[in-house]
């Protein structure tokens, strides 16, 4: 089967690109800017979404069997400066992927995330009202809303604060192991929770709802957790100085974009029904340590 995979140079886009690749799976890889590397079973394909036209080429070209759509602006300041250009990405490009999507009657997953929601309340379910606080938010739950109306084969995952290594840009996660590692500060927020969700382990369990046909809203996410506890928690594992952690709060940034206080995931659902333990941060930090000392060059 043919497996369309946006955003493959993405942090959670090209685990999964890998993931389904090593499962046999014929996937074709979109990135824009930073390209993949070789990897058995996937063709690589550079188009700019923030071209319509090439997005619906991509789709009539490809006619791929599963659509796992992970390409976006995801830079929440970025999108609250140019709105024009998170509008285009994030919103009419999911339109010209899901429409020309839905004459094939393929599958169609879409990656939407936990900012959709307020922060007011914290473990947020599949069922509650979102209210975004910020434009990258209200971008994701726009595209959220034509992926249900465009298509009657979809899910929409909502994840939080994606980490891990791979491809990306920077992630929190990463910027903890890279400073402390060379004995460096590194700031994090205590009054600010969310659910950090290892790229692997979502991957895993993306696949397993696209193998079961999955349909309808889900919440894949890590445990609550604040970015201070979490940053010190890789510094445990990591065998790190606990002390080069430093506690701020949100007073203490001039961020352009509002963040939610506390948005994190309610993962009930997802955890009765799927086998991937991508929940528990202990595994997730265990994989993370892995992973790193590959990178090293260790094992």
């Amino acid at each position: 089967m043919k497996v369309l995979v946006t955003g493959g140079s993405s942090t959670p886009g090209f685990r999964i690109v890998e993931e389904f690749a090593k499962a046999g799976y014929k996937v074709i890889a979109q990135y824009n800017e930073h390209e993949i590397p070789a990897i058995d079973n996937v063709v690589k394909v550079r188009v700019d979404f923030r071209d319509v036209e090439k997005v619906v080429e991509l789709v009539n070209e490809v006619k791929p069997d599963i659509v796992i759509h992970t390409a976006a602006i995801g830079d929440v300041d970025k999108c609250e400066i140019d709105k024009e250009l998170a509008w285009r990405v994030n919103v009419e490009a999911t339109l010209a992927l899901a429409k020309n999507t839905s004459k094939l009657n393929s599958y169609f997953l879409y990656l939407s995330t936990d900012y959709v929601f307020d922060g007011e309340k914290g473990l947020y379910k599949e069922d509650d009202i979102p209210n975004p606080v910020n434009y990258y938010g209200f971008t994701k739950l726009i595209a959220e809303n034509i992926v249900r109306s465009s298509l009657e084969r979809c899910s929409i995952v909502r994840t939080s604060h994606i980490y891990g290594f791979g491809m990306g840009r920077k992630n929190f996660a990463r910027a903890v192991v890279e400073a402390l590692s060379q004995g460096q500060k590194i700031k994090a927020l205590v009054d600010q929770w969310l659910s950090p969700t290892l790229n692997t382990l979502l991957a895993k369990a993306v696949r397993e709802l696209v193998e079961m046909n999955y349909i309808g809203v889900i919440h894949i996410a890590g445990e609550r957790i604040s970015r201070y506890e979490f940053a010190k928690a890789i510094a445990r594992r990591f065998n790190f100085d606990e002390d080069l952690v430093e506690p701020i709060t949100m007073k203490d940034i001039q961020f352009r974009a509002r963040r939610p206080r506390d948005s994190s995931l309610d993962t009930s659902k997802a955890r009765s029904i799927l086998k991937t333990d991508f929940y528990t941060l202990k595994i997730s930090l265990d994989i993370l340590y892995r992973e790193w000392l590959e990178l090293q060059g260790v094992v």
